[in-house]
């Protein structure tokens, strides 16, 4: 398991260790007083295809735009807790099959378009439809039976088959919630009702949000804005954090550009987790890969301490299984060989 090595030059405007998993969110940014300086400079490795997470699963879509510009019915909070955030509340019927979701009002998409449950029907009958290519089709979208919309602010699901994840899934950023006038444009521009506005994208250099003054609490949004500058290159990402030109790599650099930087004075190095992992993948379909003795062989001949200290210096755990620690299915089966 990769992990989550965030980097920040002191005395400029720090990212909160609550940035988890793959996603950059700027909630921390925001609660964090900004008296220093009004915009942010953050580097990431990945530029995305994109940037809108219905149509494209690369990780680096949500990084940039969930939460940030684009929101959905839920939030899914650090400690895993699912929280209103398009949604004011909730209920759910005994037999697990029906949502009632009361919206909010009063929320505005960027370009000034009022959000209701029009919205929300939009978006997920856009997600359901036949050709779509939404990661979380299968999973979230096809086991919605219906989505009907009582009055504008009230919105009731109906699955075809209980799901405890249903909330959680709500809360990722393919279920992020469009307005029809401006969903086909989203890739290029995307235009949603959370604190920051899209406002440009240099192709192979940055992609520029702006604070949205019409947010519903935009009292709470210190920073006016946030840069996502994009450097793949490791001795380039060095150079950046050196010459103050980022202020922060949530995550990304090298383990072996670490030890300068934590023995440099103007840096803090942050330690965490995330939801990436490394595996071993085999072809059991080529001899002899496909005797499930040879891969219990392979399997148990690996040292995996050994491997993550020789390769990943160290900065990684064993975790025995596809899914990572912060998912819900993840069991610990690093004692099996």
């Amino acid at each position: 398991m990769r992990p989550f090595l965030p980097l920040y030059r002191h005395r400029r405007a720090l990212l909160a260790s609550a940035l988890v998993a793959s996603t950059v969110a700027l909630w921390p940014l925001r609660t964090m007083a900004q008296s220093q300086k009004a915009t942010v400079v953050v580097g990431m490795v990945l530029e995305p295809p994109g940037l809108d997470p219905t149509i494209a699963p690369a990780a680096a879509i949500g990084e940039i735009v969930h939460l940030n510009v684009l929101e959905g019915l839920t939030k899914i909070n650090v400690d895993g807790q699912i929280t209103p955030l398009l949604a004011e509340r909730w209920s759910m019927e005994p037999d697990g099959k029906s949502y009632t979701f009361t919206l909010r009002k009063g929320v505005k998409f960027h370009d000034g378009e009022a959000f209701d449950a029009a919205d929300v029907k939009f978006s997920v009958e856009r997600a359901k439809a036949e050709g779509s290519t939404n990661k979380a089709k299968k999973a979230l979208f096809d086991n919605i039976a219906s989505v009907s919309t009582p009055d504008a602010y009230t919105v009731i699901f109906t699955l075809n088959n209980p799901d405890g994840n249903f909330l959680f899934r709500l809360g990722e950023n393919p279920a992020v919630i469009l307005d029809a006038k401006s969903a086909a444009s989203t890739a290029q521009r995307p235009i949603g009702t959370g604190p920051f506005k899209f406002e440009d994208w240099k192709k192979g250099n940055a992609v520029v949000l702006s604070r949205f003054d019409g947010y519903r609490a935009a009292a709470s949004v210190k920073l006016k804005k946030v840069t996502f500058r994009f450097i793949s290159d490791p001795a380039a990402q060095v150079a950046a954090l050196l010459a103050g030109d980022v202020d922060g790599f949530p995550r990304g650099l090298a383990n072996q550009s670490l030890k300068q930087f934590q023995s440099d004075a103007r840096f803090t190095v942050t330690m965490g987790a995330t939801a990436g992992k490394g595996i071993l993948a085999i072809n059991n379909k080529r001899k002899p890969f496909d005797d499930v003795r040879v891969r219990r062989a392979l399997a148990h001949a690996i040292d995996r301490k050994a491997f993550i200290d020789g390769v990943l210096d160290g900065k990684a755990v064993p975790i025995g299984s596809h899914f990572a620690p912060t998912d819900a299915g993840y069991v610990d089966l690093t004692a099996q060989n």
